[in-house]
């Protein structure tokens, strides 16, 4: 840096001064980019009254015991979990009931039933198609593969059941990859350590929206533009084929059920993205079921079938069911239900 005549240089000091400053100016306008970004993506952040999940240490999130939430999804559309977290408006006996038949759901949102009332998800339809069956919908919104096998292994223990369905879509293989869903939300992560399945990143840490700890208290990590790096890092850099995995767990699914005289099965749900281009992995995933002799049902195309034929949308604005869809699920996914197992009860 070369100087006029009489003006003077600046001291060691004052320049690493200058550039600590540029470079917090800097900082600080990359995590305003990125908390905008997470603003544009994922919208605003819930008011109390709106919240339905908690922070859990093994899980990253589980529906919050005791909540209802009114006009949740729209006018009328009131979503209801009972004292042990499940999307119910009773509770249920560890003992299935007299004269019922059990089927105990693990899922995401789509099984969760987003943007419909408690009565509208497709296994509580499923209870008004054939009264006989119980649905339980231990399903939680954002889950993946990983979490659905941990909350079971965990949690499912505690109801009997006739019959474990795992319900899943495309993304959910994807969000075994990640340490955090829709970057904000941190959770646990499932390995495959030669034939044994490993658990990482648990417990699950605390600066993400469940927990809700504050950002000071868990900086960096609460950072917007470390959270979308993390993200990326996940995805592109640590990248892994999460079919293996996912082979594993309905594996393992299959045998825990087997040990307690209960039956499995999987399901494939259609997105959006099916209804132009099946997914690879899918088809992947139901000739490995299929060696292991585990039932699953790929529902894409009686979807599309169905969506041909009904002028209503079976999708709602924005990537879940509408309401039509989802009684096109219960519909297709109780009959194959019933062509599968004897047990299924047939009469209405």
């Amino acid at each position: 840096m070369t100087t006029t005549a009489g003006e003077p240089a600046l001291s060691i000091r004052k320049k690493l001064l200058f550039l600590a400053i540029i470079a917090l100016l800097s900082i600080l306008m990359v995590e305003a980019a990125s908390q905008a970004a997470l603003r544009v993506a994922y919208g605003r952040r819930l008011t109390e009254a709106e919240r339905l999940n908690d922070y859990d240490p093994l899980l990253g999130w589980v529906n919050i015991s005791n909540r209802r939430a009114v006009d949740r999804y729209g006018p009328n559309k009131t979503t209801t979990q009972n004292a042990m977290g499940l999307r119910a408006t009773r509770e249920y006996t560890a003992a299935i009931p007299a004269g019922r038949y059990r089927i105990t759901f693990l899922g995401d949102s789509f099984t969760y039933g987003v943007n419909a009332d408690d009565a509208g998800t497709y296994p509580a339809r499923m209870e008004s198609l054939a009264p006989s069956i119980e649905s339980v919908n231990m399903a939680v919104a954002g889950y993946g593969i990983d979490q659905m096998y941990l909350s079971y292994m965990r949690d499912g223990g505690r109801l009997d059941t006739n019959l474990l369905v795992l319900a899943f879509i495309g993304d959910d293989l994807r969000r075994m990859k990640q340490s955090g869903f829709l970057v904000q939300n941190p959770k646990p992560r499932l390995f495959l350590n030669g034939d044994r399945l490993t658990v990482a990143n648990v417990p699950v840490p605390t600066w993400g929206l469940a927990a809700r700890r504050g950002w000071l208290h868990e900086l960096p990590n609460s950072l917007a533009s470390v959270q979308i790096a993390r993200s990326i890092y996940d995805l592109f850099v640590q990248d892994y084929d999460p079919v293996p995995l996912a082979e594993r767990v309905f594996s393992e699914l299959n045998k825990a059920t087997a040990a307690k005289h209960q039956r499995f099965a999987v399901v494939y749900l259609p997105a959006r993205t099916d209804l132009d281009q099946p997914l690879p992995a899918a088809r992947a995933l139901q000739q490995s079921a299929a060696r292991d002799h585990i039932p699953f049902f790929d529902l894409t195309l009686a979807f599309n079938d169905a969506q041909a034929r009904d002028p209503v949308p079976l999708f709602g604005k924005d990537v879940h069911y509408s309401d039509a869809g989802y009684g096109v699920i219960a519909a297709v996914l109780l009959k194959d239900l019933r062509d599968t197992f004897p047990d299924v009860p047939r009469g209405e």
